[in-house]
């Protein structure tokens, strides 16, 4: 164990910046499998090329991030909500304090077909439990998407990750919804004559409006709940 850069100090600083609680959090929020840096901090093994990539992407000083000189950087928050990503194919491993949603390919989903089939998930997204209890959240009803095209942009950007929560379908707000064979997120108003404004938050795109009499060409889906910036 080097002196002057220790491994556990490391991942602690790394745990830091990225709003990690432990250990098994830093390391799906990096790509290993739960036990990677656990087993890294056993060894002594310092993860350099991790704070590398984490200090290019935060523009923090590896000074303070590898040898602990200088002072933290400012604005460390709150631990956010998704922690990690798997992929297809690799090892997925229980977690009791995860809850792990699948991410689908909205393009692939979009027609007439069942929307939510095993074969559609791109990815397999893990939240902290803590929080999607605090939200008031089932782990059942959760998927995810990523966002396509630029229709929401102000809330919403091209390749930004939203939660859906499939059991909320009603009152106002931004819904994922399906009109006649198209997939869109939209936000929702429910007029007094018992239709149905879609609005897009970029100002670019007009309002639609669905009259009560097209309303079976409507399917809601669920309610944007949380969205997050691509991190994979």
């Amino acid at each position: 164990m080097n002196a002057t850069c220790d491994a556990g100090e490391v991942i602690d600083r790394l745990k830091m910046v990225v709003g990690s609680k432990s250990d098994r959090e830093l390391s799906l929020r990096l790509g290993y499998s739960t036990t990677g840096m656990t087993n890294k901090r056993a060894r002594g093994s310092v993860p350099f090329e991790e704070a590398v990539a984490v200090a290019l992407e935060r523009d923090i000083s590896l000074d303070w991030l590898i040898l602990g000189r200088g002072e933290p950087p400012p604005g460390l928050g709150e631990p956010p909500p998704m922690v990690g990503v798997t992929r297809p194919g690799e090892l997925q491993q229980e977690v009791s304090e995860f809850v792990s949603v699948p991410l689908y390919d909205l393009q692939a989903a979009a027609g007439n077909g069942r929307l939510f089939s095993e074969e559609r998930v791109k990815y397999t997204l893990h939240f902290r439990r803590e929080w999607v209890n605090q939200e008031g959240l089932y782990e059942s009803n959760l998927v995810a998407l990523e966002v396509t095209g630029d229709s929401m942009d102000g809330t919403l950007q091209e390749g930004d990750t939203v939660l859906i929560n499939r059991a909320a379908t009603e009152g106002d707000g931004v819904f994922l919804l399906r009109l006649g064979e198209a997939l869109r997120i939209k936000r929702l108003q429910r007029l007094a004559d018992g239709s149905l404004r879609l609005s897009s938050d970029n100002e670019f795109y007009a309002p639609e409006v669905v009259h009560p009499e097209q309303l079976g060409n409507v399917e809601i889906i669920g309610h944007c709940h949380w969205r997050g910036g691509r991190v994979y």
